[in-house]
């Protein structure tokens, strides 16, 4: 199985990465191999060959993952925020301007809109995984068709949830980053479980529009009109 998680950045795409793994490992067989690349092509070449089962992150829009997807041969999970969370979001994770950050959530959304015109994509709400994590568990588990019992779903989605990611993260800002981190930018992230350091920055909702200006978020709602119910 090959499994496509992507989403507006800083929308919990990493969670589902997260999630995705743990429900393969507990419930399929085969060996689960999962990484982060923005080229869908290149992550399949280099995957092992043992593996079974691929679970790949990624935001930005990749004709190779969408044909995969409309060819029913990937399944695609895209998780959503509300674009001011997620751009204020960015900008304070990677240190980039507005405009840098418009443009990220920009090519996010034209994956989504082409993904979600083949009707294979299971968009999850960023207040729904935050408010209902068990719920959101299992909406991913029947998209992937995995009879997961109960207490499976309930073991994930505590150990991928807000509270233990905290944990996860506070641990990664205490190992030695030169031996295990991959950096990306200002940043570094684990390869196991893609969580960067200080991964978790403020993760409330609604905040991002105190944060910015009148015309920004006008700019964002202007971006984000014809994108289904995503917010803006």
């Amino acid at each position: 199985m090959l499994v496509l998680c992507n989403g507006m950045p800083r929308s919990a795409s990493t969670w589902s990465f997260n999630v995705v793994v743990k429900l393969l490992r507990a419930c399929a067989v085969g060996e689960v191999h999962g990484g982060y690349d923005e080229n869908v092509g290149r992550f399949l070449k280099n995957s092992p060959a043992c593996a079974r089962h691929l679970v790949l992150k990624y935001h930005n829009e990749d004709p190779v993952g969408s044909r995969l997807v409309q060819a029913g041969a990937a399944r695609a999970i895209y998780t959503r925020r509300d674009p001011a969370d997620a751009t204020v979001s960015f900008m304070t994770m990677f240190g980039v301007d507005f405009g840098r950050a418009v443009a990220v959530i920009a090519d996010s959304l034209r994956m989504y809109r082409t993904m979600a015109d083949l009707g294979q994509v299971l968009a999850l709400d960023y207040a729904a995984i935050m408010n209902d994590p068990p719920a959101a568990v299992r909406h991913i588990a029947n998209h992937l068709e995995l009879p997961v019992p109960s207490e499976i779903l309930a073991e994930v989605a505590a150990a991928t949830g807000l509270a233990a990611t905290r944990l996860k993260v506070e641990e990664l800002g205490a190992i030695d980053a030169g031996h295990r981190l991959i950096r990306r930018g200002p940043s570094a992230y684990d390869p196991g479980t893609l969580l960067n350091i200080d991964h978790i920055r403020d993760a409330g909702i609604g905040y991002g529009a105190r944060v910015l200006s009148d015309a920004q978020l006008q700019q964002l709602h202007e971006l984000c009109h014809g994108a289904g119910d995503i917010g803006g």
